[in-house]
């Protein structure tokens, strides 16, 4: 019998090995924050300290003013909640984050730190404004963006109110906004208030915040990522140095782009959660350690754990992908199990199969002669069974277009056993569509559309062929 997998596991055993394994492996962080204040050069220091305005004491304003206090900043800290304001003025943190009640301390002491009600006065003499109130859930799901919107309006009064000349206040919004917030809320609401748009008197921008709890001052010093959304490339200015020493990649982006990352990671997080637990409940009813199956799992870091699959682009496919969640999805209704994640598959990457159709009928919706380039499931196969291009040339066939279909990888005579039978199934006249000479057909056709790789057929294209790439959207 595996060592790994037991017929018969103890849950209590292996949620205790879980714990333990979990724990060891759990970055030190709490060692870490408790250096940092007293060793100041564990701490990337500003090459210029800044008077930064923080706005919103919650769990993302109270750690950022905590950690831009450890790197020498002066800091004003508001809140529409007097009690945590009054808290910062005394140099307390107003949330339970590990290493934030030291370093507001710290702060304090050096005087670097004060709490105001009044934005006004201290926009005036701010270098930069971060704005962390919250974006709470209506009970319709959607988001309350009402406090995004009232700062907005305190901070054009008191742009307003800054000297003729001063330099342009740099605003970062922080709070977790769908995309085009920005852009359809934030930057209207300030240019009507303030009078103006930015670009003059103020400028925007939007950094997502990427910080855990519990281990959210460790996550600011040594973050996954710094993405930064820009009206236009350069108004954000670096955020005026103000990640100056913390290594990180950086990301200089459009702001639908930024506000879009920011729920990527948390949708991706959730899901690999709601995947994790929908394994470990069938595992779990079959007496199969889910524990021993994930940590197999996770152990593959060059397909499960890595890039891989994660390019937006043509549905899955192939011999294997549909045919075996398929059978999950049968034995989970055999054994009356339920896996709303698991079983929504198919029907996911059903909906991805449409929307590549209709994305090549809106492209060209008078065009009705069209190559496709590509027919097997991916590159150097010629497995056709239950490809989505196959899919893909059906649809367009039944829609009436003259489809002619290019694959250097398929050979007419090479096509036997269930490759030819599904081939036949879904495209009779297949040995009709495929052509061999692509730079030939593309003379005749009204569109190109590239479902694979297929660099060398691409270069022979007229330059004037409309293209649709399914491959890579």
């Amino acid at each position: 019998m595996s060592v790994l997998l037991r017929t018969s596991p103890d849950p209590e055993e292996s949620r205790t090995r879980a714990n333990l394994k979990a724990e060891a492996e759990a970055p030190q962080t709490e060692g870490v924050v408790s250096r940092l204040p007293a060793d100041r050069s564990a701490i990337p220091q500003a090459s210029r300290p800044l008077d930064v305005v923080v706005c919103g004491l919650g769990y993302v304003g109270a750690t950022m003013a905590a950690c831009l206090l450890g790197q020498g900043h002066r800091i004003v800290g508001i809140d529409m909640n007097p009690e945590k304001t009054a808290a910062l003025a005394r140099g307390e943190s107003p949330i339970v984050e590990p290493g934030v009640d030291h370093l507001l301390a710290v702060g304090h002491a050096e005087g670097r730190l004060s709490g105001s009600d009044d934005i006004g006065e201290c926009v005036t003499k701010a270098d930069i404004v971060l704005v962390c109130v919250g974006t709470p859930s209506r009970p319709d799901g959607s988001l309350d963006l009402s406090q995004v919107v009232k700062v907005c309006h305190d901070l054009a009064d008191a742009i307003r109110c800054r000297p003729d000349g001063a330099q342009p206040i740099l605003c970062v919004f922080r709070s977790t906004m769908l995309p085009g917030s920005m852009e359809e809320t934030v930057i209207p609401t300030l240019a009507r208030a303030v009078g103006e748009a930015p670009g003059s008197r103020y400028e925007v921008a939007y950094n997502p915040e990427f910080l855990r709890e519990s281990t959210a001052v460790a996550d600011y010093f040594s973050p996954p990522k710094i993405v930064v959304g820009e009206r236009q490339p350069g108004a954000s200015q670096r955020l005026l140095g103000l990640y100056d020493g913390i290594e990180a990649a950086w990301s200089e982006v459009p702001l639908a782009v930024a506000e879009m990352v920011k729920y990527v990671d948390n949708s991706f997080h959730a899901l690999k959660v709601a995947f994790a637990n929908e394994v470990g409940r069938i595992a779990t009813c079959l007496a199969i350690d889910p524990q021993a199956v994930m940590d197999i799992f996770v152990s593959d870091t060059k397909l499960n754990i890595s890039p891989y699959y994660l390019k937006p682009g043509g549905p899955f496919g192939g011999s294997c992908l549909p045919k075996d969640v398929r059978a999950l999805n049968a034995f989970l209704r055999e054994r009356a199990l339920t896996a709303p994640v698991l079983e929504n598959i198919l029907a996911s990457n059903a909906v991805h199969k449409e929307f590549l159709a209709e994305r090549v009928r809106s492209a060209a919706p008078e065009a009705r002669r069209v190559l496709l380039l590509g027919l097997s499931f991916k590159s150097k196969t010629d497995d056709l069974r239950e490809s989505p291009l196959v899919d893909l040339a059906g649809r367009l066939v039944a829609a009436g277009y003259e489809l002619e279909i290019y694959d250097p990888d398929l050979r007419r005579e090479k096509l036997l056993g269930a490759n030819r039978e599904f081939a036949l199934q879904h495209l009779p006249d297949l040995s009709q569509l495929l052509i061999s000479d692509v730079s030939e057909a593309a003379l005749r056709v009204d569109v190109a559309v590239v479902g694979k790789p297929m660099p060398q057929a691409l270069a022979v294209l007229p330059p004037e062929l409309p293209v649709v790439n399914v491959h890579l959207l």
